[in-house]
């Protein structure tokens, strides 16, 4: 059979005549042939909203890394990064603490000439291969009305300050081991 431009006809639906149940038959069968396909809208926008949320939440964090990392922290002054060397870590241990858990034990001393009211370490805890995988600062010496003992006394030129930081909180990769570093001091103003 030969399609014939000439003979096409168009039709117009203008109503349908259809009984009551039959109707309701047809509804029912198109309510639930639409379930699918709502799933299937519904999957993919939230495959499309998640990338764009991590999208947008990494380029947030990024910009906050950049904020912390110049403006928001204050400039580490020139003459107390220049003093960092003469805070010396000595006699670093690791061991039980009073209650069983585990803790680093060690000794900070002032080799300079000028007396120091905060001193701030950092104690990373190594993994098999000697890369840090967790890190937890410590201050042996902070002049603070918050602070007691003699952590709240300026550690003088040529005085040591011993210090033990609870541990446990540290992953199940640590191999046992740390590097302790001074990171950060202030001179004391007396």
């Amino acid at each position: 059979m030969k399609f014939d431009e000439e003979n096409r006809q168009n039709v117009t639906v203008t109503d349908i005549h259809m009984p009551f149940s039959s109707m309701v038959v047809f509804m029912v069968k198109w309510a639930i042939a639409a379930i699918p396909a709502f799933i299937i809208l519904t999957a993919i926008s939230l495959f499309t909203w998640s990338i764009l949320g991590g999208l947008l939440h990494s380029w947030t964090l990024s910009n906050q890394a950049i904020k912390i990392g110049s403006e928001a922290r204050t400039p580490f002054p020139a003459e107390e990064s220049a003093y960092l060397g003469k805070i010396i870590v000595k006699g670093v241990t690791v061991g039980p603490t009073t209650l069983d858990g585990k803790g680093v034990f060690g000794e900070v001393k002032n080799d300079g000439n000028r007396a120091v009211s905060k001193v701030e370490i950092k104690i990373y805890c190594l993994d098999k291969k000697g890369a840090p995988i967790f890190e937890k600062s410590s201050y042996p010496v902070l002049i603070s009305s918050l602070s007691f003992g003699d952590s709240n006394v300026p550690l003088k030129p040529g005085y040591s300050r011993k210090f033990g930081v609870k541990i446990d909180d540290a992953p199940s990769e640590w191999n046992g081991k740390v590097l302790v570093k001074v990171t950060e001091i202030a001179f004391s103003n007396s």
